[in-house]
């Protein structure tokens, strides 16, 4: 296994167990200071036993993942609460284009055309999710938008700290989060269902899927780790609609259907190379 298959199969793989993090949210009734002071708790207390550095970490970087996490945190439960799911994932299909821009500028890493292509794609259809916001959701998909620009950020600082594995910056992201919910939250006590989504969150998916996903700069450019979390915004929605029967908008199936074509652009030329390449090497071809 090539280190950009590792990099594609542990990020896919992380993106799968974090599409159910938007279901949980909204089957959690608690207020969601209180969900954040308990999930960035929980993730922290379960990191720091499964998640050892073997290395020392660059304490810039270490810091400023777990500050651009702890905020990406906070920006999507906050949109996942005021906004559709559907929406919320669908503009955090701007991640890569800000981990394309601040990794072009900040680690002078190329950019190709087809990336480019499929950058402008995601913005367009970004912009088509947020033209069908009502005057109720526009909060929250600012907010979504915001978790995105924090999550690229996120993406970049990991990359920069490559080779060494970032996850045990979401130790102490897991204790700012939990911080600022503790501070804001009216209560801190939840009813016993709600304890057990919040344990199944903040003990399983969360560290799982971001223990996964911060593998993939290791191995992968910010902006293709970007891409290849777009497919939550496929799956996300799906689970709440299966569940909950919350369908996505009319804009949001549009600008999801635009990203998609964006997620899929930059590896259709190099499927067709590969399948030329076969058929000149097959006799009698």
């Amino acid at each position: 296994m090539t280190p950009h298959q590792k990099g594609v199969i542990l990020t896919l793989a992380g993106v799968t167990v974090l599409s159910l993090d938007a279901l949980l949210i909204r089957l959690i009734s608690a207020d969601h200071w209180t969900l954040l002071f308990w999930r960035g708790l929980l993730l922290s207390l379960s990191l720091a036993v499964f998640c050892r550095p073997k290395a020392r970490l660059p304490r810039r970087l270490l810091l400023g993942s777990a500050l651009c996490y702890a905020a990406t945190t906070i920006t999507f439960v906050l949109a996942v609460r005021l906004t559709s799911v559907a929406n919320t994932l669908i503009i955090l299909a701007a991640a890569p284009l800000v981990g394309a821009l601040l990794s072009r500028l900040v680690l002078k890493e190329q950019i190709t055309l087809r990336t480019w292509m499929a950058l402008a794609l995601c913005l367009a259809g970004l912009m088509l999710v947020m033209s069908g916001s009502r005057e109720g959701n526009l909060t929250g998909d600012l907010a979504a938008l915001l978790c995105a620009v924090c999550l690229g950020s996120k993406l970049v600082c990991d990359r920069a700290a490559r080779p060494a594995n970032m996850a045990p910056a979401l130790v102490p992201a897991g204790l700012i989060i939990a911080l600022v919910g503790f501070t804001q939250a009216p209560v801190l006590t939840v009813p016993a269902t709600d304890a057990i989504w919040l344990g199944l969150l903040g003990l399983g998916v969360v560290p799982l899927a971001y223990a996964l996903i911060s593998q993939g700069p290791r191995y992968l450019p910010a902006a293709e780790v970007g891409l290849l979390l777009l497919l939550e915004m496929l799956l996300g929605p799906l689970w709440v609609w299966l569940i909950l029967n919350e369908p996505p908008g009319r804009e949001a199936v549009l600008g999801g259907l635009v990203v998609l074509t964006a997620l899929l652009l930059p590896r259709l030329p190099r499927q067709r190379r590969a399948h030329s390449a076969t058929s000149t090497s097959t006799p009698g071809a």
